[in-house]
């Protein structure tokens, strides 16, 4: 958590392999992701993190079902497989009916759950959202959370980065940061260590 501007999105893109740390190491289950080739960046990106990004990324032109197909493009599934995934994936998010429909038929809320099932859909051990419910009303924020908080309940890992103090009941852990620094650890029920 933090304010706009204090390194919370900076922080995700560096545990993502997306952009690499001024220095120190990035450890995920054992593996220094960036003494990895930028090859094996990609894969392990594809195999161990789930995006979901503040602005959903979807591709307009394509329907939310093939959306969420995305990250299996590079897999050896057959193309009925991959959209049995995904169609699996959407009804798990609550859009089992809105499968053909293209992004700008969706609301913000439906969007977010299609990036969030795209993010899952090859069952990645961390996800990573970056103000998954920034730009939702407070309803579709609930909703989300608790979609979210079912994955976890699950034993997917979750890092989310959020500026909304009210996001805080939902996590077990909150990092605070400001200017790029870590500020405060806690732990849910625990004393804040203050850095």
């Amino acid at each position: 958590m933090g304010a706009s501007g204090s390194g919370k999105s900076t922080l995700l893109n560096t545990l993502g392999g997306l952009a690499a740390p001024s220095e120190g190491k990035i450890l995920i289950d054992g593996i220094d992701i960036y003494r990895l080739s930028a090859e094996r960046q990609a894969d392990f990106r594809r195999e161990y993190i789930g995006f979901v990004f503040q602005s959903h990324n979807l591709m307009p032109y394509l329907t939310a079902q093939e959306n969420v197909m995305l990250p299996l493009v590079v897999t050896g599934l057959t193309a009925k497989q991959k959209r049995s995934m995904a169609a699996e994936m959407l009804e798990r998010v609550g859009l089992g009916h809105r499968l053909l429909h293209l992004p700008s038929q969706l609301s913000g809320g439906e969007q977010e759950r299609v990036a969030i099932a795209r993010a899952l859909v090859n069952q990645p051990p961390v996800l990573l959202a970056d103000e998954p419910t920034g730009s939702l009303d407070t309803a579709t924020s609930r909703q989300i959370m608790e979609l979210l908080a079912e994955f976890h309940r699950e034993g997917q890992t979750i890092v989310m980065v959020s500026h909304n103090p009210d996001n805080r009941i939902w996590f077990d852990r909150i990092l605070t940061l400001s200017d790029g620094a870590i500020v405060a650890d806690s732990a849910v029920g625990d004393q804040v260590a203050n850095f």
